[in-house]
């Protein structure tokens, strides 16, 4: 660890906090897992105060064309199995390296049904998630036959890192998409299929855990795309922490690890650790006194004043009036007594 300067690896923060709470370190292993634990945890809960300048990440995401060409059928004894006819649904498209259809887009079916992509089996072949309701045709044995259909994408993963928008507000500044909560959204738009365009209005859903808790979040936009469009949006990244080699990871884990914040303000994570370390020995005093360190810290870092954080100001508006002047021009006497009280003058 280094003997001066401000702390900037992992290695470096924790000892700094062993050393700050005086820590007995004849039990090295679990008192360092202890320090790097608070230390993970204070990195998290400064990210959630705000969004911060350095947590800023751009992104693009390339929407999908609808896709409509051939037929389909499905066979009564399999609900769930939707079979082309002239598709090419597993067809890369060139220069996307994406197919035709996809896991999660959507098939629209001529008698009013709306199912979602479980798999894309081949170019002829999809299976649905849910089965198709449709009535038996007893003399073709199928439940629809030879129907036309239009498979659409209107929700989109984001990117892998992921936490929220910049702007809760809007979703993309360059093509003016703003954002609704996800059950105004859906009171709004019960049924996304029939029309297609330019998005005009977007809500983030999250899927829930899928084999792993990563988090699975995704935009939907209104109406579905007609074609591909390149939509930038800015957010703020989860990822928190980089290795020696540039790799970004949620939290700091090696001894090399730093945290994303610049190196000018990590000793705030220091401040947050040792709160909860007093705090977890019932040290109440102490522990109100490093947490109270720990929010002036936050407060001087939002204070702190650089071209991205330009905070708004008021101020009052200006009228011109017709001043009296007993002599030349200018601005120095007025008749209207209330002028410079309503900041009129």
């Amino acid at each position: 660890m280094a003997t001066s300067g401000q702390p900037t690896t992992f290695a470096e923060l924790y000892g700094d906090l062993l050393v700050r709470m005086r820590a007995d370190t004849t039990s090295a292993g679990a008192t360092e897992t202890i320090a790097k634990r608070y230390l993970n945890i204070a990195l998290h809960d400064v990210h959630i105060q705000q969004n911060w300048p350095w947590a800023e990440r751009t992104a693009t995401l390339i929407t999908r064309p609808p896709y409509s060409d051939g037929t389909v059928s499905v066979a009564s004894t399999s609900r769930s199995t939707l079979v082309g006819h002239g598709t090419r649904w597993g067809l890369n498209l060139s220069g996307f390296d994406v197919t035709v259809a996809t896991t999660g887009g959507k098939v629209y079916l001529s008698n009013g049904e709306t199912h979602v992509v479980s798999s894309v089996d081949s170019n002829e072949q999809i299976t649905l998630a849910s089965r198709f309701t449709g009535s038996h045709d007893v003399a073709s044995d199928y439940a629809m036959a030879y129907a036309g259909y239009k498979y659409f994408q209107d929700e989109y993963a984001l990117a892998s890192d992921f936490f929220r928008l910049i702007d809760a507000r809007q979703f993309s500044d360059v093509m003016n998409v703003p954002v609704m909560g996800s059950q105004e959204f859906y009171r709004a738009i019960p049924r996304n299929a029939t029309r297609s365009g330019a998005p005009e209005v977007a809500t983030i859903i999250e899927l829930g855990p899928s084999g792993s808790a990563d988090w699975r979040p995704r935009v939907v936009f209104y109406p579905h795309p007609d074609r591909p469009y390149s939509i930038p949006y800015r957010y703020i990244t989860r990822n928190l922490a980089v290795s020696s080699t540039g790799t970004a990871a949620t939290e700091m884990s090696a001894d090399a690890d730093q945290p994303i914040i610049p190196v000018r303000y990590r000793h705030i994570l220091l401040s947050y650790a040792a709160f909860i370390w007093y705090r977890d020995q019932k040290d109440d005093q102490r522990s109100q006194e490093t947490y109270q360190e720990y929010v002036d810290g936050v407060k001087r870092i939002a204070g702190d004043s650089t071209p991205q954080r330009d905070f708004p100001r008021i101020i009052p508006a200006r009228k011109r009036r017709t001043h009296f002047f007993a002599r030349g021009t200018g601005g120095r006497f007025t008749t209207d007594p209330d002028a410079w009280d309503s900041f009129r003058e």
